[in-house]
């Protein structure tokens, strides 16, 4: 933050030390529509993002099915998806390393900057940052492009130049990006989540239909070599860029007007002062901890694709085309599946974002002046915790929001995981039980990325990057002996551990930072836990009934449909019903669920 800003070097110094206790916070909290306010912002922003990610990545997974089978068999198809997710591996840590902070710092500054009227301040915040990510996507491709062939090395793919070749087909898409995500931030930071949902949706469509044409074309019609249909689908994301740059521009020019009227309606006449080179310096210091912690998931993945088949030839007996495919099974096949679940819980941290940092941003302001009115401060207010009552409850909203979303979503996909395997790629045991084993890991890398989001929209960088390492070096430490009692499941168990800690970790810096209740945390989300394994007992029964008696999804296309609809139903009918029944679906549906229960005759549960 621009020091020359004096309620940033306020804000500074409240967040290095300890505040005021408890009973010295000003007894008058946000007013409670404020409050409200900032919940409903929350769900509504939540609903757009993860109705956007869901739909993305729904297709990302549906266009599989075809983009596998005109691969060729299974071994080949596996080994196509393995050097895909090779290539998008490294292209997702550059493309963190050049613009994962930049979306939320920039909607978290906006948030800041607007919420006291500074609107000219802000948008010279975004033109600093058009700038600045139109340089870093330029050198972000010229790196990439540069060590490909370094990074090729102990890869688990039969082909070296195969490899070189799926890296740089990324580099367009990752040239492009970086100012994509800066209109994205622009738009988060007016707490607007639509426009950005709208334009990962186009992304998505318009990369599938390349990707698919293309594939098709070059394998089916011309039979031409499965490499350059690999390479043609990760080009996809060029394309798939161009189209959410012309969705953004569309909503860009449709809602100028409205952002002007509020912007004479609450600006303020004086401005910040900060320079623009201190805006630049702004973005990338609140950036860089979003980088480091926004691509976690990503390192470990990175760890795995590094380490897994060194290690796995030196304690298994295994032959490296068995290794290739069953690092294919879990690296890529499984990863696929649970990105889709992951990214509601991502979807839900970003979200959370600019309207927890305008909340705690305001009750820090108030807790300041109270302080400096006092002519003789004691030691006591920078000793005693810190107490937010409104940042507390955003964020305890926020984590029973992720529940509510995440484990019912988790537990079915591992309900489901034979049929859903065998659906879109092909019938395989072994692929079944990763996908089960991924879906409980997913929880963890969710939790990690909520509570991550949480903590940066505080500005605690220092604590998201130290909780980030933890839990890397933990990764590091059991990658091996994990791999050697457990084989090709022990780099997932490594991993789930090291998201746990990393969790156990933020949490605790939450409850000594802003005095965070993690008891009441378990009290709230209790009914949600307990709905959440009543749907698993539920489906799983059904499940196996049908598996055992009725259908046999290793034979039949539509029974693995009939399969997953039936027992989704049932999934569907026990958590809806039950969370109308006991309230809990109020959380995420708010009044719209009172409305509900009247039409299902339900109503007698209100009283």
């Amino acid at each position: 933050m621009g020091v020359d800003d004096p309620n940033m070097s306020r804000n500074h110094e409240i967040e290095d030390t300890v505040v005021v206790a408890a009973d010295e916070v000003p007894a008058e909290p946000l007013p409670e529509k404020q409050s409200a306010s900032a919940q409903e912002k929350m769900n509504t922003g939540a609903a757009w993002m993860s109705a956007a990610s869901m739909i993305s990545r729904i297709l990302g997974v549906l266009y599989v099915i075809p983009w596998y089978r005109w691969m060729g068999d299974p071994q080949i198809a596996n080994e196509a998806n393995s050097l895909f997710n090779i290539g998008y591996n490294y292209y997702a840590i550059f493309l963190s390393i050049t613009i994962a902070g930049v979306p939320d710092s920039i909607a978290k500054q906006m948030a800041y900057y607007n919420a006291r009227g500074q609107y000219k301040t802000g948008r010279r915040l975004f033109r600093s940052g058009l700038i600045l990510m139109s340089i870093t996507g330029i050198l972000g491709g010229v790196l990439l492009w540069t060590f490909a062939p370094q990074l090729a090395q102990s890869t688990p793919a039969r082909n070296f130049e195969s490899v070189v070749l799926t890296i740089r087909s990324l580099v367009p898409a990752l040239v492009i990006l970086p100012t994509i995500s800066v209109i994205r931030g622009y738009f988060q930071g007016h707490q607007d989540m639509k426009p950005s949902a709208m334009s990962q949706i186009a992304e998505q469509i318009l990369r599938v239909i390349y990707m698919l044409a293309a594939v098709y074309i070059i394998r089916i019609i011309r039979g031409g070599d499965m490499v350059l249909a690999v390479t043609h689908s990760t080009f996809a994301a060029f394309i798939g860029a161009l189209a959410a740059l012309a969705t953004l521009a569309y909503f860009f020019f449709k809602y100028r007007k409205v952002y002007a009227k509020e912007e004479a309606l609450y600006a303020v006449e004086e401005e910040s002062d900060v320079s623009t080179v201190r805006l630049l310096i702004e973005i990338v210091s609140i950036a860089i901890p979003f980088i480091i912690s926004g691509s976690a998931i990503e390192l470990s993945r990175l760890i795995d694709l590094n380490t897994y088949m060194p290690i796995m030839e030196r304690v298994s007996e295994l032959s490296r085309d068995q290794l290739i495919n069953e690092y294919a099974i879990f690296g890529a096949n499984a990863n696929k599946l649970v990105t889709v679940i992951v990214s509601l819980a991502v979807a839900i941290g970003s979200t959370s974002i600019s309207v927890i940092s305008a909340t705690f941003s305001e009750e820090k302001r108030k807790i300041e002046e109270k302080i400096a009115d006092r002519r003789h401060p004691r030691r006591s207010d920078r000793r005693a915790n810190h107490d937010f009552p409104d940042t507390k409850a955003l964020v305890m909203h926020n984590m029973k929001l992720f529940t509510l979303v995440m484990l019912p979503s988790a537990i079915g996909m591992a309900v489901l995981a034979e049929p859903v395997y065998a659906f879109i790629y092909s019938y395989d045991p072994m692929g079944t039980s990763l996908l089960q084993l991924s879906s409980f890991v997913a929880i963890t890398m969710g939790l990690f990325a909520v509570l991550v989001a949480m903590m940066q929209s505080m500005s605690f960088f220092k604590e998201a990057i130290f909780g980030l390492a933890i839990g890397m070096v933990i990764k590091m430490l059991l990658q091996l002996p994990m791999l050697a009692f457990f084989g090709t499941p022990g780099a997932q168990i490594a991993t789930a551990i090291a998201f746990i800690a990393i969790a156990a970790y933020y949490l605790w810096r939450l409850h000594v930072r802003i005095n965070f209740s993690i008891g009441e945390l378990f009290v709230q989300i209790r009914g949600i836990v307990l709905l959440a394994g009543a749907m698993g007992i539920a489906t799983w029964v059904v499940n196996q009934i049908l598996r055992r008696f009725i259908l046999s999804p290793e034979h039949s296309l539509f029974q693995q449909i009939l399969q997953m609809v039936i027992v989704a139903a049932v999934g569907v009918l026990v958590y809806g019903v039950g969370g109308l029944r006991f309230k809990i679906l109020d959380i995420l549906l708010g009044d719209k669920a009172k409305r509900l229960r009247a039409k299902l005759g339900m109503s007698k549960y209100d009283k």
